[in-house]
């Protein structure tokens, strides 16, 4: 005969089931009902764990991009990192003992993915805002993944010293380093800004077990003559003609190919990156 306990377990599976079935539908096609139960659930402080198959996060529901996509959609950008793993180890770039390094990690999507890919043996990953750093390696651990990760809690930049970090009020994933990045966003603190490169030696990373930084260019010189494979947004509203041009010329002294993991255009010589018009996730290699 089942206990009070097995008959109480299947009426809350039950329920969940239920709630679940009937909820779900109305929630993902009304956009303003979404908003109202984040709203209430940010207000609250609370966050919400998301179980995604071999991953799990726990996201803030106040950060309407990234956490919003992980709660209603079920993923964020993953399948750039398998792209990029896949032409590396098509490519013979992925050694055994090889690093990730995540330049601005957030929450730790692109750490968790690239560890679960089975190609790389740890993480170095960089993160200044100290809630995001908190979600972060609070992912890590429920993600059983901490022994492999170390969390650099500051920003990586062209020099180090100290830099104003702006908060976004609603993407905890677009904080910025110079120009606030939103016209409402007051918030604002000081971050410790290092060279990417010096603080992977005080770590005792060596250069060549770096297999792929996750960033913004600046702050790599140290490994860009190494032809380490970098993928990074690129957007071409960042640059004047003359920026970009210098950019491109940077990368073109270490890299012959550019790949883009967004938007399905494959692979096209490095040169090429000065033409593009749209925003997109590219690896150079």
């Amino acid at each position: 005969m089942p206990t009070w306990r097995d008959i109480r377990g299947v009426y809350g599976r039950r329920r969940r089931a239920l709630r679940q079935a009937l909820l779900e539908p109305l929630l993902v096609g009304w956009p303003t009902l979404r908003d109202v139960v984040m709203n209430a659930l940010a207000a609250r402080g609370h966050l919400v764990l998301c179980e995604l198959g071999d991953v799990r996060f726990f996201v803030d529901p106040s950060d309407r991009v990234v956490g919003a996509w992980l709660i209603w959609h079920g993923g964020w950008q993953r399948r750039e990192i398998d792209s990029a793993v896949e032409i590396l180890s098509a490519a013979r770039r992925l050694p055994p003992d090889a690093v990730f390094v995540d330049v601005g990690a957030h929450i730790g999507t692109h750490t968790i993915y690239a560890l679960r890919s089975g190609r790389f043996a740890r993480v170095v990953a960089f993160e200044p805002a100290p809630r995001n750093a908190a979600l972060l390696a609070r992912n890590l651990d429920a993600n059983g993944l901490t022994h492999v990760a170390v969390i650099v809690a500051k920003a990586g930049g062209a020099a180090p010293g100290n830099a104003v970090l702006h908060l976004h009020p609603r993407n905890t994933g677009a904080h910025a380093i110079g120009a606030p990045p939103s016209v409402d966003g007051t918030a604002r603190l000081e971050v410790p800004l290092v060279r990417v490169d010096d603080e992977l030696a005080h770590l005792g990373v060596a250069p060549e077990s770096v297999a792929l930084v996750w960033v913004d260019v600046e702050g790599l010189a140290g490994l860009m003559p190494r032809a380490v494979p970098i993928a990074f947004e690129f957007n071409p509203r960042r640059y004047s003609a003359e920026s970009k041009a210098r950019l491109v010329a940077r990368l073109a002294q270490h890299y012959t190919t550019v790949h883009s993991l967004g938007r399905g255009e494959g692979t096209a010589p490095i040169g090429t990156l000065a033409a593009r018009e749209h925003t997109d996730d590219v690896l150079v290699y």
